[in-house]
């Protein structure tokens, strides 16, 4: 789960650092492995925040008392003697808020499940004028699916409507008839959220899926598209459906294809402020577990813009996915979406580093910008989600450090919920040797972590509607790879296969971006590279072996 570039420390600024940046990749599958379960509250530094898990650090003190000094950053921790438990392991998962077991209440009829009990799925469905013809009869053939597979495997699913075009209509029930709003009141959150709150209640009730799906599917079959696009107080109102109902976690799915043109987080141009509007609705996601996907849906030919470079952030934020994609795809993205098993939830990582080793960047976390937090937070994650993160080699902390030590402690703390709603803390140690040889350092080197980073890195810019500078920062450095390789070739390279691989990759993401700058003429350009920049930015190794195992497969 975090495994390294580099296998040691090397005592000095190595030559050509751009080959050999000390890379540490974060596969978040190891999630899923079981680990030793602490019911404790760990032990943590009050500066740094790293948890101990070596008790032989512990010190008695006849003026300080029971304490340790932190291996990072030296700072002094007393210690209550009852919180001490046995030396921990160096991967290890601490359950820091379990879950209450419930009492069986013996009732079975699925309307009878409590209010809260049980996720809330909302639909967010653009039916602007130009989602008429095959467009809405697309998006409603996907909806019946998707209320028909929660009926089969997730009863217990509250469901939630809501259509937008030039007013918004708020369906909490399938037998009745949508409270509409409209007017002025589109035009804030403080008269969106008044107008909410007359309308509804905390305990309204809300019912399961499992009994009212066919009241869903006949409300689906009545959409008509009409007028213009109210985006952003829609996503506004399925927001406040959490906060007021009281929904701890859920998912939104937000499907437009159009540009948000009426009411608050107008993105036409006319409206100042968009840009953090929908950054502070993803922030308020974030705060409510809300799994936000958005759908992009595209004519060929017509080339309708959709501010997907802004509404992808709230994909960015929350861990969710972004997709452009014809009427005719819309079925198969739907059950994508779906299938999308989700192994934890408010999801924050930390890597500590001894002071003055500094994080120079974390790659995969967001699509429009790359990171130099210790901490960040991501949402929710999938087990295929990997990020890579880069400690600054160049620095001048590093290199004293180095000298001063034979190994170099590094930590991942892993915070999130799981499936249950556990919140857990998985901490992993890693210790760093040191070495003064620098041929012995580039020889053990594996250059896919690199790659992968730079793969990444290239996805942000992309992201961003940089497509020829992506593609030439991957360019520069698969010529530079092949260099190096050819001149370490008398060496004996250990990791050599690691070398021609990383080779093999950027090949094929190049490829890739060349075949998508034939498709991007055909599609609303700034939108397209949002979304494959996305998909570049969050790319895994897995992932990237997959596709390149089923090209081979199709020759």
């Amino acid at each position: 789960m975090f495994k390294r570039a580099f296998d040691k420390f090397l005592d000095k600024t190595i030559d050509k650092p751009e080959l050999y940046p000390y890379v540490y990749s974060i596969n978040f599958k190891g999630l899923t492995t079981a680990k030793k379960k602490i019911t404790t509250e760990p032990i943590r530094c009050s500066l740094c925040g790293a948890v101990l898990t070596n008790i032989e650090l512990i010190k008695e003190d006849p003026n300080i008392g029971t304490h340790y000094s932190c291996d990072y950053c030296g700072t002094v921790n007393v210690v209550d003697k009852e919180q001490i438990i046995e030396t921990l392991a160096d991967d290890i998962d601490f359950i820091i808020e379990d879950i209450e077991p419930k009492e069986p209440t013996g009732e079975e009829i699925i309307t009878k499940i409590g209010t809260t009990e049980g996720e809330l799925y909302i639909s967010l469905i653009d039916i602007s004028g130009s989602m008429s013809g095959s467009k809405i009869a697309a998006v409603k053939k996907s909806l019946i699916q998707t209320i028909k597979d929660f009926k089969m495997n997730s009863p217990a699913t509250k469901y939630i409507l809501i259509t937008f075009e030039s007013t918004v209509d708020y369906y909490l029930k399938h037998d009745q008839p949508s409270t509409r709003f409209s007017g002025d009141t589109l035009y804030s959150v403080e008269s969106i959220r008044s107008e909410f709150e007359k309308n509804f209640k905390k305990d309204d009730f809300i019912g399961s899926i499992g009994e009212f799906a066919d009241g869903w599917i006949e409300k689906v079959q009545e959409l008509r598209s009409l007028d213009m696009t109210a985006l952003g107080p829609a996503l506004f109102l399925g927001i406040l459906s959490f906060e007021i109902f009281s929904y701890s976690s859920g998912r939104i799915t937000l499907l437009t294809d159009g540009l948000a043109n009426q009411g608050i987080g107008n993105l036409s141009g006319t409206s100042i402020g968009a840009e953090k509007y929908y950054d502070s609705m993803a922030d308020l996601c974030n705060k409510y577990n809300i799994i936000v996907d958005v759908v992009g849906v595209s004519a060929s030919g017509d080339n309708n813009e959709m501010g997907l470079q802004t509404l992808g952030k709230l994909t960015d934020t929350t861990g969710g996915r972004m997709f452009l994609i014809s009427s005719e795809e819309m079925e198969a993205i739907f059950s994508e979406l779906r299938q999308t098993n989700y192994i934890g939830r408010d999801v924050k990582i930390k890597v500590i580093t001894p002071k003055n080793i500094n994080i120079k960047s974390i790659t995969g976390a967001f699509s429009s910008k790359t990171v130099e937090d210790a901490e960040v937070n991501l949402g929710a994650v999938t087990g295929d989600r990997e990020l890579f993160v880069e400690l600054d080699g160049a620095s001048a902390g590093l290199k004293e450090i180095v000298k001063e030590k034979e190994e170099i402690p590094v930590q991942l703390q892993v915070e999130y919920r799981d499936k249950d709603g556990r919140k857990r803390l998985r901490v992993i140690n890693d210790r760093v040797k040191v070495t003064k040889d620098e041929k012995e350092f580039k020889k053990e080197y594996d250059q896919k972590f690199n790659v992968m980073m730079n793969i990444q890195s290239a996805g942000a810019s992309y992201y961003g509607g940089k497509a020829k500078e992506s593609k030439k920062r991957l360019k520069k450095l698969k010529s530079a790879i092949k260099n190096e390789l050819s001149s370490l070739g008398g060496m004996g390279i250990s990791k050599q296969d690691a070398f021609s691989e990383g080779m093999a990759f950027l090949d094929d993401e190049i490829e890739e971006m060349d075949a998508e700058e034939e498709k991007v003429t055909q599609a609303p350009a700034a939108s397209y590279r949002a979304v494959q920049g996305q998909s570049r930015a969050r790319r895994s190794q897995e992932e990237l072996k997959m596709r390149m195992e089923k090209k081979k497969k199709s020759k």
